[in-house]
């Protein structure tokens, strides 16, 4: 069994967007950098992450995100002179012992914990006001 992920980790993931899902796709385009926001156990007793994109494309105003720091970039292993962000109203979660999509699980790097806080508790209180839209993959 592989190292299970953890919050903070940086991956290379289909990401598939709610538009792209309502469109009837069910994978993603492109493999994308992702960071894991959370894990917990389902009921059957399997990791489930709640997975969000990074993008290099500036959200519009309407958008929920957090700016990426440059020091976050580097220390993650993405390129440091393109601004990034991290979306925070939509979210994929995914099984990881039974994922279709998620073929290379090594993650690429790993934010720190005072960013993976940050992001934690942004999306934490956009799901409370149901601000978040979700793309369950775990079926």
């Amino acid at each position: 069994m592989q190292n299970e992920p953890v919050a903070g980790e940086v991956f290379l993931y289909p990401f598939l967007w709610k538009r792209e899902q309502l469109g009837g796709a069910t994978e993603g385009r492109k493999k994308r950098p992702v960071c894991i926001a959370v894990t917990i156990s389902n009921h059957d007793g399997e990791v489930v992450v709640f997975i969000l994109p990074i993008t290099m494309q500036p959200p519009p105003p309407e958008r929920k995100s957090i700016e990426v720091p440059q020091i976050e970039s580097q220390r993650v292993g993405l390129l440091t002179h393109v601004r990034k962000w991290v979306v925070l109203d939509e979210v994929n979660t995914d099984v990881v012992d039974r994922s279709y999509v998620w073929a290379d699980r090594k993650p690429i790097g790993t934010f720190s914990s005072a960013f993976t806080s940050k992001i934690q508790s942004s999306l934490l209180a956009l799901a409370k006001s149901g601000a978040a839209s979700v793309v369950d993959r775990t079926k």
